[in-house]
């Protein structure tokens, strides 16, 4: 493998327009900035026209939720056939077996050898952590673009106990590329899988070292908090010549070489800002990518649709103290800021007209920060964001001799370890921390699983999550106490509760415990279904996809807005207040069934 060659026969090399985390549906219902995701895509698709690709490759989260709006599925898929269907031929053979790369799709087949399709420019994406598959069934939104037949869904893995990658085999002329896919999987499973050697990744049986192989991933790049948080790219298998990096929204567009897989790295980043975090000021690329036989050529294509971002930190002055001191002080920093961003606009007249502005500003603990949306009022017909504007963070006094790097990533030098802990904390974490304290430890449950469950409910709105995983886990307690108590010693039924809990607790691989309860979940719906019974819609909280999330490269909190959102955020309480009464009256029955086999020794 080298970089770099010179003008091969165009019939020689096969050509990818590369691009990661389009975030489509992000901030759609807001009127300033909800069709920024959608015109950066768009942008993307015309590159690829205009430069003549033989394939579109997208490394994940190509919608921001999953559960995108019907809105901006309908959006995704027309802006796919527009310019990706039409008369050019299509170059690239399709060698590998196509029933294992698309497994588990309806059509098996990649859709430019569908005779009912009419595809110019194939596009292969695998899934994120924003629209990866979720609910008994395992869909994604990814799944109904490949069903609809405008793009090429892989990397999907069909079990969670070890994980075997087949690689896309395609040839043009000479050229032979394989794509290795991994779609997102919670970091700290794949870390332990990739440890424990349950990745498997296949290669060509025959003229192995004649293929460039192209990895496409979407994990964490970095370390945040745990060491189990990421993946090392030392972990990925060393025959591989490049490796795509999704999931990181800040574009490193020059290449690195990892000396010890023998790779080249790429990290795209994201094409919209979904956070106001210094990452994102950082210019958005697409990229070219040309092949031709054991040679590559990378160059960087300037995304000029995306909304102008400038970012900026301060240190109050202590003796300021009052309001409007702060104000001015502040105002005179966004003010310098929109300078700046009105000559970006000059220079790029393709850019939207309102830009995003930042000013993270330190106080001092004597000193009280101003209301952010009051300031923000000033600037509302210049900027895209006037409530968020000013961040406060407090200053906080650090010995410099003890002092350790801010951010240990050379990828995000300026982010503080307090603001990534707190950007990247996940609803299993604060879960878990919440039930961490004293006399708050569960006896029967598992919080691991039990945290897990609850970020399904909150984060793919899979309404039963927590019943049924708390369902599972009683139904599973009491199989285990019939076969190894006497019931006829209460004492003896608690004690081997807490020893049963510690062992699970050690050996405990949460995922799989949270998806054998999702397996009878879709058991009993479908018993339901054969005898005529539906479940009750939770309509409120289906019909109000549009979650916001201010965290561009993990899951984060979600926000809503508007009067639709405060009705939601009504009825979501109201049916949870159901819920708690239906789970209450569950948790009753079967601690009665408890109690009865702890009197009667049944």
């Amino acid at each position: 493998m080298s970089e770099g060659y010179e003008n091969p026969p165009e019939e020689e090399s096969l050509s990818i327009l590369v691009a990661t985390d389009n975030h489509l549906g992000y901030a759609e219902d807001d009127p300033i900035r909800g069709e920024d995701s959608f015109i950066a895509f768009e942008e993307v698709l015309q590159h690829a026209v205009h430069q003549k690709v033989d394939m579109i490759l997208l490394g994940g989260d190509l919608f921001h939720d999953n559960k995108p709006s019907r809105a901006t599925v309908h959006k995704a898929t027309t802006l796919l056939r527009k310019y990706c269907f039409g008369d050019t031929p299509i170059q690239i053979e399709f060698l590998s077996d196509q029933t294992v790369n698309f497994e588990g799709s309806q059509f098996p087949r990649v859709n430019y050898e569908d005779p009912n399709l009419n595809v110019a420019i194939p596009v292969f994406s695998i899934h994120g952590n924003h629209d990866d598959p979720a609910g008994p069934q395992g869909l994604c939104a990814l799944d109904m673009l490949s069903a609809s037949g405008v793009l090429n869904y892989f990397g999907k893995a069909s079990t969670v106990k070890e994980i075997t990658i087949h690689p896309i085999l395609l040839r043009k002329g000479p050229t032979k590329l394989a794509i290795y896919g991994l779609g997102s999987v919670r970091d700290e499973r794949l870390h332990r899988m990739f440890k424990d050697e349950k990745v498997k990744v296949l290669r060509p049986e025959n003229d192995k070292d004649d293929w460039f192989n192209i990895f496409v991933i979407h994990q964490n790049h970095v370390k945040r908090g745990a060491p189990t948080s990421y993946i090392p790219e030392d972990y990925l298998p060393d025959f591989i010549d490049m490796v795509i990096w999704g999931h990181e929204h800040d574009c490193i567009p020059e290449l690195n070489l990892n000396e010890t897989i023998n790779a080249y790295i790429l990290q795209p980043g994201s094409s919209v800002a979904t956070s106001l975090s210094e990452g994102e000021t950082l210019p958005k690329h697409c990229f070219k990518l040309q092949i031709w036989k054991k040679h590559f050529c990378l160059n960087k294509i300037p995304l000029t649709t995306v909304r102008p971002f400038i970012f900026k930190d301060v240190n109050l002055p202590e003796e300021l103290k009052e309001d409007k001191a702060i104000t001015s002080f502040l105002q005179f920093h966004v003010d310098e800021m929109l300078d700046r961003a009105n000559q970006m606009k000059e220079e790029n007249p393709n850019a939207p007209e309102l830009p995003l502005l930042r000013l993270r500003y330190h106080y001092p603990e004597t000193t009280t920060p101003i209301n952010s949306a009051k300031f923000g009022i000033e600037y509302k017909d210049r900027a895209a964001n006037t409530r968020d504007i000013l961040h406060p963070v407090k200053q906080k006094e650090v010995d410099a001799a003890t002092a350790g790097p801010a951010f240990p990533s050379r990828r995000r030098p300026n982010v503080s370890p307090e603001e990534e802990e707190r950007k990247y904390k996940s609803p299993s974490t604060i879960a878990l921390e919440f039930m961490a304290g004293e006399n708050k430890e569960l006896e029967i449950l598992l919080e691991r699983s039990l945290g897990i469950a609850a970020e399904d409910y909150v984060e793919k709105l899979e309404n039963d999550s927590v019943t049924e995983y708390i369902d599972f886990a009683m139904e599973q307690c009491m199989k285990y106490l019939k076969m190894n108590t006497n019931p006829e010693l209460e004492e003896d039924l608690y004690e081997k509760t807490r020893v049963r809990k510690t062992v699970m607790s050690r050996e405990d691989d949460a995922k799989e415990d949270v998806e054998e309860a999702r397996k009878r979940w879709e058991k009993r719906r479908m018993e339901k279904q054969a005898r005529g019974e539906t479940d009750e819609p939770d309509s409120d909280r289906d019909s109000d996809p549009d979650l916001m999330d201010t965290g561009g490269c993990g899951s984060a909190p979600r926000t809503r807005g508007g009067r639709r959102a405060r009705a939601a955020r009504g009825s979501r309480g109201n049916t949870r207040g159901r819920g708690r009464g239906s789970r209450g009256g569950r948790t009753k029955t079967q601690k009665g069934t408890l109690d009865a086999f702890i009197g009667d020794g049944s």
